[in-house]
Formats: C-alpha cells, structure tokens, sequence
C-alpha cells in the first residue's frame, strides 16, 4: 500500500497531491490517504470523492496507517 501524507496548506498543492493519489490506482495500488488540513479546492473535493467511491480510505490516522505502508509519499 501506498501512504500519501498531505500536509500542505496551499490549496494548489493539496489538490496536486490528491489528484497525484488518484493517479498512483491508476496503476492498480492500493492507496490510503491521510489530509491533515481541510479540503481546500473543489479539485480536492473531487479527487477525494473519487478515491472514496474507488474503495481507497481518504482522512486515515498517520499512526494507524504506517505500519500498513510500503511506501509513503509526502507532499508539504
């Protein structure tokens, strides 16, 4: 699985690593999410309204899902 960390609080960014998330299970991984400021941008809205509904957990507990991650990806 595939940990993406959004800790950004530009609303640019945030939604460029969420979109890149929804690209990562375009390859076919696992991907879990963990967005430690509100969503910040329509865009994001989107991207993590399409993740849900892809089955993929949006909003996970960093503690909780480390030790599921093979890798982890931050974006600040």
């Amino acid at each position: 699985m595939i940990l993406v960390v959004v800790r950004t609080r530009d609303p640019h960014r945030q939604s460029e690593a969420l979109r890149a998330a929804l690209g990562v299970t375009l390859r076919g991984e696992r991907v879990e999410v963990v967005v430690e400021q509100p969503l910040l941008t329509p865009l994001a809205e989107r991207s993590v309204a399409t993740l849900r509904s892809f089955g993929h957990p949006v909003g996970v507990d960093l503690i909780d899902a480390l030790p599921r991650a093979n890798v982890v990806e931050v974006w600040t």
